[in-house]
């Protein structure tokens, strides 16, 4: 199939050159004996709301059916096809530039095709039944208010894609963020580990090294996590070291301080009495 696949540059219904401003909206009904579609991509935001029936949706990685009340978001450039996999299909599509969605402010917010970069090629959504009412219908409103040259129609369908794309990006953008949240949790409870067990001798380039980072963003994070540098980390970890020392060993204060990782005995008293 992924030989057949067209760059749809210019949708099949736009009517003028202002790309910048493009919406498409269609209700369409299909079927099983409906002609095959076209394998493509495009430089617009797709989304696919399933209505009644099922929906296949064919990507270059796998298959997805969309059921009644689903919808899924397709990213600029990802190619696809969709099919009715049950006898009969309704469902409505709404194709727009990322421009669409850009947002004014009075503060510096990233662009919308920032976001558009932290979705994957696909987001599909299985809504609750808490949302599948609102997302309906704010499909149907798209459908109703799709317009070339009535304002008033087409600011609310604006307003419908914002709500929309709103949703998608609170439930994509912010879980890949906790995801991210919790690799980089994970990489620097890791970290605490390394710094146990050499303590005594474990440098800010060593730790970042270790986590695969940039010393200078591995020093941020570290402190953004724990709220203590890394530096008063090690320090810390150096002194209670030297307490267990001190109670279990007959070493002097001078050879504790050395094997704890002090350069001398004064600065570990420093460190000691800062503590």
């Amino acid at each position: 199939m992924a030989n057949n696949l067209v760059n749809e540059n210019k949708p099949f219904n736009q009517d003028n050159d202002n790309l910048s401003v493009f919406v498409d909206c269609i209700y369409r009904r299909i079927s099983k004996k409906t002609p095959a579609a076209i394998y493509h991509y495009h430089k617009n935001i797709e989304l696919l709301y399933c209505v009644e029936g099922e929906l296949e949706v064919t990507l270059l990685s796998r298959s997805i059916i969309l059921k009644e009340g689903d919808f899924i978001y397709l990213a600029p450039n990802t190619p696809h096809a969709t099919y009715a996999h049950s006898e009969t299909n309704e469902h409505i599509c709404v194709k727009f530039l990322s421009s669409v969605i850009h947002v004014l402010s009075s503060r510096k917010i990233p662009p919308e095709d920032y976001f558009v970069s932290l979705t994957s090629d696909y987001e599909l959504f299985r809504c609750n039944r808490a949302d599948q009412d609102k997302i309906h219908d704010l499909f149907f409103s798209c459908i109703e208010n799709f317009s070339h040259d009535d304002y008033f129609k087409r600011l609310l369908l604006c307003a419908n894609i914002m709500q929309i794309m709103s949703y998608v990006f609170n439930h994509t953008v912010n879980r890949k963020k906790e995801e991210a949240s919790k690799t980089i949790s994970d990489t620097f409870l890791g970290v605490l580990d390394y710094i146990d067990k050499n303590y005594a001798s474990v440098t800010l380039e060593d730790a970042a090294n270790f986590c695969s980072l940039s010393y200078s963003y591995f020093s941020r994070t570290f402190k953004s996590i724990f709220n203590i540098s890394f530096s008063n980390y090690v320090i810390k970890k150096r002194v209670e070291k030297s307490l267990a020392l001190i109670s279990d060993s007959n070493l002097s204060l001078n050879d504790i301080a050395l094997e704890c990782g002090f350069s001398n005995l004064s600065h570990f008293i420093k460190c000691f009495n800062e503590e």
